[in-house]
């Protein structure tokens, strides 16, 4: 199982919550060029291009699942471009980079914030949110007990955590490292509760459970995705029938001089 945009634009109202709060602290003019980073099913993207009428915006995702659901929301001042953030070259410069719930995929932040940096123009702005430290705790340690339980612990033997999550110190040098004189860094308490079990169970599915999945056979998925979600529900549960979970979000505001 992969990717799936339709499934993840149906349940990641987190995602685009955080996201439409991120894009309303710019004080774009509406004529900015901006790189969207991870863009997802495209709906973040949609209302960044809405703000800049006489300019232009360019996605760049990964998976062909997100870009094919985020074509339903092209506009004519918007491009998608498929390319992994690991290795992707970028030629031209943008006034804004925007990246939102997506750079924890991401395992080489000295490559991206190297092109992220080569890719602004001078005095062009980075903003972007992703998990950091302390992220998804009720999940990542039922993945963690999943991977390690005798029923899977075969299969997950070379299996690399998917996930970056770091602290504010951390980051903070990997910007100095990349060339950025100007930034700010904080960590966002932004816990949350999910209303029912369909709205925690999708979350789970898309896109927590992929990379998770995605080594095992079709019936082992099947197994696999039943373990996590019955312990995740266990774990989660709260007695009003909402699930909650953990979310810190590092925050980066940072200017190229």
């Amino acid at each position: 199982m992969g990717f799936d945009g339709q499934k993840y634009e149906k349940f990641s109202k987190p995602q685009q919550d955080w996201g439409s709060r991120l894009m309303d602290e710019l004080d774009l003019q509406g004529d900015e060029c901006i790189l969207d980073l991870g863009c997802g099913n495209g709906l973040l993207t949609e209302k960044l291009a809405k703000k800049v009428p006489d300019g232009r915006v360019v996605g760049v995702d990964s998976s062909v699942s997100m870009l094919e659901q985020a074509n339903y929301h092209k506009a004519d001042n918007m491009e998608f471009r498929l390319l992994d953030m690991e290795d992707m070259i970028i030629e031209e410069k943008f006034d804004v980079i925007f990246s939102n719930a997506a750079l924890h995929w991401v395992k080489d932040h000295s490559h991206v914030l190297n092109t992220i940096h080569d890719s602004l123009k001078s005095n062009g702005i980075m903003r972007v949110q992703f998990a950091g430290k302390g992220n998804c705790i009720h999940i990542a340690g039922v993945m963690m007990e999943a991977i390690s339980s005798p029923e899977f612990e075969s299969e997950f033997r070379s299996f690399e955590w998917p996930w970056y999550m770091p602290d504010k110190g951390e980051y903070e040098e990997l910007l100095r490292l990349s060339g950025f004189e100007q930034y700010r860094v904080w960590i966002e308490n932004a816990d949350r509760n999910f209303p029912d079990d369909e709205s925690f169970v999708g979350w789970i599915e898309q896109p927590s459970l992929v990379p998770f999945v995605s080594v095992l056979s079709e019936d082992r998925a099947s197994l696999f995705r039943d373990f996590v979600v019955d312990k995740a529900k266990k774990v989660a549960g709260q007695p009003d029938g909402t699930y909650f979970e953990f979310f810190r979000r590092l925050n980066i505001f940072a200017v190229k001089k």
